[in-house]
């Protein structure tokens, strides 16, 4: 058994008690337990490195684009006229890593105007839903805003490849 996902489990089954004691505690253990061998859930890892620098730039882009995301989508909800047309997109992503792609497509999700539809691990290719598109240009500006955010999320949290992929491709347009 790997340690990690059971010390966790078991803390957040503790924190969802509210209450530290030895019964919580081994009630947890035995629970993570029996959750960890029957999930057989296969390693995400892979090499992955934690920047706090990057990590932290992440989240501060997170807020700031979760807030001005909510704004535009009120606005499009109460804004006079006809609704603008939605569009679903594709982007292909850089990354083969299972981490990096499961946190780039949960910020997405998570950022109101957004939604992933589909992903295809196989070409690392995210299909999104985007909200009041009009233009060509526009849908451009979402790709290149989630590829942006994929190499925020590598910076912050990805593996030796990934990084070698960014160092290659070189800085940010």
């Amino acid at each position: 058994m790997r340690p990690v996902p059971l010390i966790t489990l078991t803390a957040l089954w503790v924190l969802l008690w509210g209450n530290v004691s030895v019964a919580n505690i081994v009630s947890g253990l035995v629970l993570a337990a029996g959750l960890t061998r029957l999930s057989r859930l296969p390693p995400t890892g892979g090499g992955a490195r934690v920047s706090p620098w990057h990590c932290l730039r992440l989240f501060a882009w997170f807020v700031a684009d979760m807030a001005s995301s909510a704004a535009n989508v009120a606005w499009q909800a109460v804004r006079p006229g006809p609704q603008p047309p939605n569009a679903v997109i594709a982007v292909t992503l850089r990354t083969r890593s299972d981490l990096t792609m499961t946190i780039t497509a949960l910020a997405l999700c998570a950022v109101p105007g957004s939604l992933i539809t589909e992903v295809r691990r196989s070409t690392a290719t995210l299909y999104i839903h985007v909200l009041g598109v009009r233009a060509e240009s526009e849908l451009e500006r979402v790709r290149r805003g989630v590829l942006a955010l994929e190499r925020r999320v590598i910076r912050a949290l990805g593996n030796a490849e990934d990084r070698r992929l960014l160092a290659e491709e070189g800085p940010a347009p």
